[in-house]
C-alpha cells in the first residue's frame, strides 16, 4: 500500500468522524427543541383546561345579565361569541393570541356585575363565581402563565443562538408568543378595576 492511498484513507476517516459528529450534533439539537417545544405544549394544556372552565362561565354570566334586562347584554356579544374561537383545533401560538382576548371579556363581563349588585346576588352568579371560585381560577391562569413563559424563554433562547438557530430555521422551529394576560383580573388587585371605562373601550 503506497503513501497516497494511505493518506487517502486517512483522510476519509478525518471526513466519516467529522460528518458523524456534525450529524450526530445536529439530532441531538433537533432532538432537544423538540423536547422543548414538547415541554410548552403541556405547559400551555394546563391554561387550556383553566380557560375552558372561564369560556364555558361567559355563556351563563351573559344570561344573568340578559334576565336582569340590563342594556349592556348588547355590549356582551363579543363575550358569547368568544367560546366559539377558542377551538381544540387551533395551534398553540393562534391559542395564546385568544387568550388575553378571552381573558378581556371575561374581565369586561365582571365589570358589569360589578355596577349592578343585583346581578352579583343572583344565585348562578353566586354558584359560577361565589365560594372563592374566580380566585381559584385567576390563581391557577397566574400559576401555569409563568410556569408556561418560562419554558417558551428557554425554548426561544435556543432557537436564536447559533448554531442551534441553523437548525432552527431549516426544521421550521419558531419562536412562542409570550402569555401576557395583562389585565388587572390576572395581574393585580380587583379594587382597581373601573368598570365604566372597561365597557366604554
Amino acid at each position: 500500500m503506497d503513501i497516497s492511498t494511505i493518506i487517502w484513507i486517512g483522510i476519509s476517516v478525518v471526513i466519516a468522524i467529522i460528518l458523524f459528529v456534525l450529524i450526530k450534533g445536529w439530532v441531538i439539537i433537533y432532538n432537544k427543541f423538540v423536547y422543548w417545544r414538547t415541554r410548552a405544549d403541556r405547559k400551555f394544556a394546563d391554561i387550556d383546561v383553566v380557560m375552558q372552565q372561564r369560556i364555558d362561565m361567559l355563556p351563563a354570566l351573559a344570561q344573568i345579565v340578559k334576565k336582569y334586562d340590563i342594556h349592556e347584554y348588547k355590549a356582551l356579544k363579543d363575550v358569547i361569541e368568544a367560546r366559539s374561537r377558542w377551538t381544540k383545533d387551533a395551534s398553540l401560538g393562534e391559542k395564546i393570541k385568544s387568550v388575553q382576548e378571552i381573558d378581556n371579556s371575561f374581565l369586561r363581563i365582571q365589570a358589569v356585575f360589578e355596577r349592578y349588585p343585583k346581578l352579583k346576588a343572583d344565585a348562578l352568579h353566586q354558584s359560577i363565581l361565589g365560594h372563592g371560585n374566580i380566585s381559584r381560577i385567576e390563581s391557577k391562569l397566574r400559576e401555569f402563565r409563568l410556569e408556561y413563559n418560562r419554558v417558551a424563554q428557554q425554548y426561544n433562547e435556543r432557537v436564536q443562538r447559533f448554531p442551534r438557530n441553523i437548525v432552527a430555521q431549516i426544521h421550521g422551529f419558531k419562536k412562542l408568543e409570550y402569555l401576557t394576560m395583562g389585565n388587572k383580573i390576572n395581574q393585580g388587585s380587583q379594587e382597581e378595576y373601573k368598570p365604566k371605562e372597561l365597557l366604554n373601550d
